[in-house]
């Protein structure tokens, strides 16, 4: 560009005698627009991770009571710690084998006050779960479970859970 443009450039952004030729606020505007629709786009995309945590939290909980190991497999991550209410923890395979073949069999989940915070390629999902097993009296746990995005799908990483007193 030559200096002649620039120099012409200079006296339309500033005005000729003083008149504003461009009016106020356009130059903001060209910022806060963009920044804006960013903004959403970024709470919409948040939104949209959090609700497949969930329906993600959901599959899993479905496959424990239909002992679908395969589903398992592909919901749980490959490192899964695994933390019960009564304070047992395993890693993937023995949490599959244990729900699937072994002693722990559910009837249902009954999920309340669930709340999903997305942090990148990670998630917190935390609320109250009514756990109904087979055989046994329903109780009420607190839970904690952490998500990642592997691949665009989202499996849980950790699982802790707390017995609510009644």
């Amino acid at each position: 560009m030559s200096s002649r443009m620039i120099c012409e450039y200079r006296e339309l952004r500033n005005g000729i005698g003083g008149l504003d030729i461009i009016p106020a606020g356009v130059e903001m505007n060209r910022f806060v627009v963009p920044v804006v629709f960013a903004m959403f786009a970024v709470s919409a995309a948040a939104a949209d991770a959090g609700a497949d945590v969930k329906a993600s939290s959901a599959a899993w909980r479905q496959a424990v009571v239909k002992q679908d190991r395969e589903s398992l497999a592909r919901l749980l991550a490959d490192d899964l710690v695994y933390a019960h209410s009564g304070g047992k923890t395993e890693n993937k395979a023995e949490y599959i084998s244990a729900v699937t073949s072994g002693p722990s069999r559910y009837e249902s989940f009954g999920e309340t006050n669930t709340i999903v915070r997305v942090y990148g390629k990670a998630a917190i999902l935390e609320g109250n779960v009514e756990v109904k097993p087979a055989g046994r009296a329903a109780y009420k746990v607190r839970t904690l479970e952490v998500y990642i995005n592997d691949g665009g799908k989202w499996k849980m990483t950790a699982h802790q859970s707390a017995r609510l007193t009644p």
